[in-house]
């Protein structure tokens, strides 16, 4: 099996079995299923044989023919690209990390996650005894030493079968880690925001309490350079200095999804002092694993709430391609991705208000009762 689907970040499974069992069918009526809930799913076509995509004489197998290292056709609706292996990968990974899920018809003997079908005559592909088996499917006849602790389903049965892949997509959320982020210049606000008090305890101090209420890890993310020794000493909890300089948060976070690519990351920052543990059980609540990410939106496509958010490890890829064109926006990249949506009421927008200057400060103090 190809071996860039071990480091694949969008979950996938893999549907085994004899040629005639039924495998586009059921995957057909599966996509179906998918697309209707609002799923972007991606299905991916192994085949053992040479394929062709192109008709003898049209200009695009001409041009393969004389050479072309990678051919490209493109009308108003629909573009399809032809390459060699070396190309495969790199296509393949970007365009399939975009669905929420991905279907494999193929790959029976691979390890990793499968869906396996019986015959007619109840007799399967592989030994039943193979790893990552998840499932089988039969159409009437099964063999009697299957794993009875693996479920088995009629093939015609799609609602349960839907509901079990479904499953199985959800299952795979990676688990979330906490950041708490301290940089910037405070230059507008005189003083490092990070130390700003209320009722005598700083942001990263209550930001990194209620972070730890969902997340295994936290950590707090910062510039190499800052000096946090005015910041009382937080327990347990890792400093993490950004390997990209000037970048900004997304710099920060770029470093944090390099250390940790197996999880999603929980961000906040150190100037957002109206955010309360409900939001963040909110975002928890609401968190969809099969996006890019989950965030909160104000009004329509305007207005996404980056350091308030979950990011989940995909989100890596089109992190760095930000990057790499000087795209220092969370707000813009989250914009262009499909990404899962909180929509918040009118009457809780300001608890997203950032603190930059003192008369901030202090109009948060008040709004936080500090005395």
């Amino acid at each position: 099996m190809d071996n860039y689907w071990e480091r694949f970040k969008t979950p996938f499974l893999c549907f085994g079995g004899y040629s005639g069992v039924g495998k586009t069918t059921l995957m057909s009526k599966l996509i179906k299923k998918f697309r209707d809930d609002g799923v972007r799913v991606g299905y991916y076509k192994h085949d053992s044989h040479r394929f062709v995509m192109d008709k003898e004489g049209k200009d695009t197998q001409i041009c393969a023919q004389a050479g072309a290292e990678i051919v490209v056709i493109n009308d108003p609706r629909h573009f399809a690209i032809i390459g060699d292996d070396n190309f495969k990968k790199i296509t393949i990974t970007h365009a399939l990390e975009q669905c929420d899920c991905i279907l494999i018809e193929g790959y029976k003997q691979s390890p990793f996650n499968k869906i396996v079908f019986f015959d007619k005559n109840g007799d399967m592909p592989i030994s039943p005894e193979t790893p990552n088996i998840k499932a089988f499917i039969h159409q009437g006849k099964i063999s009697d030493s299957l794993d009875p602790k693996l479920p088995t389903f009629d093939r015609e049965d799609i609602d349960p079968i839907y509901d079990f892949v479904k499953k199985h997509f959800q299952s795979c959320a990676s688990e979330v880690f906490g950041a708490v982020f301290v940089g910037g210049q405070s230059s507008r606000m005189g003083r490092p925001k990070f130390s700003l008090e209320y009722n005598g305890t700083t942001e990263p101090q209550r930001m990194t309490k209620i972070l730890s209420n969902f997340c295994e890890k936290v950590v707090l993310s910062a510039r190499s350079d800052l000096d946090m020794g005015d910041l009382p000493e937080i327990i347990q909890c890792e400093r993490v200095n950004d390997d990209h300089t000037n970048l900004g948060p997304v710099g920060g976070l770029a470093t944090l999804m390099s250390r940790f690519p197996d999880k999603a990351f929980l961000i906040t920052a150190c100037d957002l002092p109206l955010l309360d543990q409900e939001s963040f059980s909110l975002l928890i609540k609401n968190r969809n694993p099969l996006k890019y990410g989950t965030c909160f939106i104000k009004k329509g496509r305007h207005g996404f709430e980056p350091m308030c958010a979950i990011y989940e490890p995909k989100f890596i890829f089109p992190l760095f391609e930000a990057m790499s064109s000087r795209e220092l926006s969370l707000s813009r990249i989250i914009r262009d991705l499909p990404f899962q949506h909180i929509v918040i009421p009118e009457e809780q927008r300001f608890r997203f208000s950032n603190v930059n200057h003192p008369e901030e400060y202090e109009a948060a103090r008040l709004k936080r009762g500090v005395k």
